[in-house]
């Protein structure tokens, strides 16, 4: 691969700054060990090089921001001449000054028009304006464009500072505006300096205080919700440019990182690996057809919401005097919106369960086949909980075959008991868990993780193979299902939501009326009522 070496054994990506950046970047050469493995090597190398080529990109626009134009160079101009002309008048008198014009500024304009049409070049164009392109030159004012092109330039802005000094002579109280739109256009963005925000706990510090408290206690924070904690937090640094003082972000930085999220396209880190939050979201915006950007309620619920959660911490615990993320929020606007996930079909289902993987022998059915009849039949997450449920998790309670989901990492909801529908026993789901067990295997599902693989298979490549179109329907459809299952077939609200995890099972017993019936066999019997009507349950 370009840019990467190897030397002693050793792989590395080396890429050369460019000597007008050097000083920006504050280097002669970007470096990062890539280790001696080849394999790793190669993975690791497409985000180290994308990101160095974003940090020089990165650096060649910080230059040009700081570079003279033509607009900055004719703004000058045109204000120094002004300046002059104030000085003029108050040494010499108004009157002196207007008389003086009257005579010399009519032949000069028409002497400058020629010169910014090209009529006039060479040493004459240099006699009229070429002090005002060597006064640029030594204040570093100067653009870097040809010579004869800055001359016409400065001969069209010394127009228009002669109809400023005409309407001054005639004692107008109004101004005329100007002409050239270089005067008019905006300037480049400044890039300051860092400003110093003094020192403290950063965000990062904060962070790791926070999850020690939680991780010590009872009530433990879900590795999951951990996670996406540093996420967050990477993700704010990254928009920030540096890992900052907590005490020193303020409710301006948090709205404009809002507004950078809305731009931020979805997956950046996998579809720019190696490139910043800033960096990802710039290339995708050149990119002929840009990916689509993060969902107003995905920064809701998770970036935004994780961010005030760490603040609300550090504020409570001293770190910080307030919490400027409390509040900031995308509007997403009170109508109806289409819903991002919706339940599979009759028509769906027997299209997912008469597909190619389910006309083989139930005996040599593997993790797709069951993977898919679990998560339709106990409504449980995916890579949360399907893909984490241990052998020793499936056994009996109260004479109810069920899979205790206590690895599920959402929230303390989704530790819960889920029966075993019936269906699934038929279809010898309990003979695999043995033969699981017999082959000295520890998980129901070995081989999901860690690469989150039946997810993926189902999304990519199944749900095009018994042509099911609509984007709405994902893996999670699956939940989705038996939820709408279960309220179709008149299953008691309380108890469906001790099924899929909305009650919280340690106090059951308030929902459940009838003290005769147990919590399990209450959902049992409510989640055998439940019939897909799947083609497989005929088959052998």
């Amino acid at each position: 691969m370009r840019y990467v070496q190897f030397s002693r054994g050793r792989y590395a990506v080396r890429v050369t700054v460019p000597p007008d950046l050097r000083e920006v970047i504050g280097k002669r050469e970007l470096v990062e060990p890539l280790g001696g493995d080849k394999k790793v090597a190669e993975r690791r190398a497409h985000g180290v090089v994308a990101g160095f080529l974003a940090q020089i990109e990165d650096a060649r626009e910080r230059l040009a921001a700081g570079r003279p134009t033509l607009s900055t160079a004719a703004k000058n101009h045109f204000h120094v001449e002004l300046e002059l002309d104030d000085k003029a008048r108050h040494a010499d008198g108004a009157a002196t000054v207007a008389s003086l014009n009257a005579w010399s500024a009519p032949r000069r304009a028409t002497l400058l028009r020629l010169v910014a049409s090209g009529e006039i070049v060479g040493e004459e164009a240099e006699a009229l304006v070429g002090y005002a392109a060597d006064a640029l030159a030594v204040r570093g004012l100067a653009p870097d464009v040809p010579r004869p092109e800055l001359l016409r330039t400065l001969a069209s802005i010394q127009l228009d500072v002669l109809a400023v000094v005409d309407a001054r002579d005639k004692g107008a109280v109004t101004m005329p505006e100007p002409k050239s739109p270089l005067l008019t256009q905006p300037d480049p963005e400044p890039v300051a300096a860092p400003a110093d925000r003094g020192s403290g706990a950063t965000l990062s510090d904060v962070l790791a205080a926070f999850h020690r408290e939680r991780t010590a206690g009872a009530r433990t924070l879900a590795e999951r919700t951990m996670e996406e904690h540093k996420t967050a937090v990477r993700m704010f640094d990254e928009f920030m440019g540096a890992s900052l003082p907590a005490r020193s972000i303020t409710r301006k930085d948090v709205l404009a990182y809002k507004q950078a999220l809305l731009r931020t396209p979805t997956r950046f880190t996998l579809r720019f690996r190696g490139l910043t939050l800033p960096q990802a979201i710039k290339a995708n915006e050149k990119r002929r057809e840009p990916y689509e950007t993060l969902d107003p309620a995905t920064i809701n619920v998770k970036w935004l919401s994780h961010l005030s959660s760490i603040f609300k911490w550090a504020m409570n615990n001293g770190y910080t005097d307030d919490n400027p993320a409390n509040g900031v929020r995308v509007d997403e606007g009170n109508g109806y919106q289409e819903p991002s996930r919706v339940p599979f079909t009759q028509d769906d289902l027997t299209r997912i369960f008469s597909g190619e993987p389910f006309k083989l022998p139930r005996k040599d059915w593997g993790t797709r086949q069951w993977a898919l009849l679990v998560a339709l039949y106990t409504g449980a997450r995916s890579s949360s909980e399907i893909a984490r449920v241990r052998l020793a998790d499936i056994y009996q309670e109260q004479d109810v075959d069920v899979i205790d989901l206590a690895l599920a990492t959402k929230n303390v909801r989704s530790k819960r008991l889920v029966p075993i529908h019936q269906h699934l026993i038929n279809l010898g789901f309990l003979d695999h868990v043995e033969r699981l067990r017999r082959r000295n295997e520890t998980r129901l599902f070995p081989d999901w993780e860690p690469e989150d693989r039946i997810n993926r298979w189902f999304l990519r490549s199944y749900k095009a193979e018994v042509g099911i179109e609509d984007g709405r329907k994902v893996f999670h459809s699956f939940r989705h299902t038996l939820k709408t299952a279960l309220a179709r077939y008149g299953v008691n609200r309380d108890v469906s939501d001790l099924i899929t995890g909305h009650k919280d099972q340690s106090v059951a017993a308030v929902y459940i009326g009838d003290a005769s019936v147990t919590m399990v066999k209450a959902m049992a019997d409510g989640l055998n009522r439940v019939d897909f009507k799947l083609p497989v349950l005929g088959q052998k």
